[in-house]
């Protein structure tokens, strides 16, 4: 297989499991991320904007044929806007949370590509140093290219992670 055919096979594969992700959503979850679509767009700020503009021209009676309902400091105002901020929030840390699962199984498949990579090139290398033993093209030792042929150990990676995380290095 080609190196494009075996590409597009993974990103299809990673494709693939998104599409399959966003179809299992339960319905509050997909409430939720139509809602931050709609909050995240420049006209729902325009929208937030032109209604707080009005409400604070209203309310400083600035217009005479309209009784302030919510005068300053706009008590009312602030607590629409706070509960409104709540909300917000709440949808925008419903996606986050979907996304970051998504964006977990990515990297949990990117991590075992790349595992499967290394063996192949290590593999690889092994096989290209043996013919070069037998070609005697190989020349004069060289401790990066015997590092190289070694195979990487994933454990000890791991464990320094780990320890690097937990603060111990």
């Amino acid at each position: 297989m080609k190196k494009n055919q075996r590409s597009a096979r993974n990103l299809q594969m990673i494709r693939a499991y998104e599409v399959k992700e966003l179809k299992e959503r339960p319905f509050s979850v997909r409430i939720a991320d139509s809602l931050t679509a709609y909050f995240g767009t420049a006209k729902f700020f325009l929208y937030v904007f032109l209604v707080t503009v009005i409400w604070i021209v209203i309310n400083v009676g600035a217009i005479p044929k309209i009784v302030p309902f919510d005068p300053y400091p706009f008590i009312l105002l602030t607590m629409i806007a706070s509960v409104g901020a709540i909300f917000l929030t709440i949808n925008v840390l419903i996606s986050q949370n979907r996304q970051s699962h998504i964006n977990t199984m990515r990297n949990e498949l990117l991590l075992q590509m790349i595992l499967i990579t290394e063996r192949e090139l290590t593999k690889a290398l092994q096989l290209i140093v043996k013919a070069g033993k037998r070609s005697k093209i190989l020349g004069k030792y060289d401790p990066e290219l015997a590092e190289m042929l070694k195979t990487t150990d994933v454990g000890w990676i791991e464990k320094k992670l780990e320890e690097q995380l937990n603060g111990k290095n």
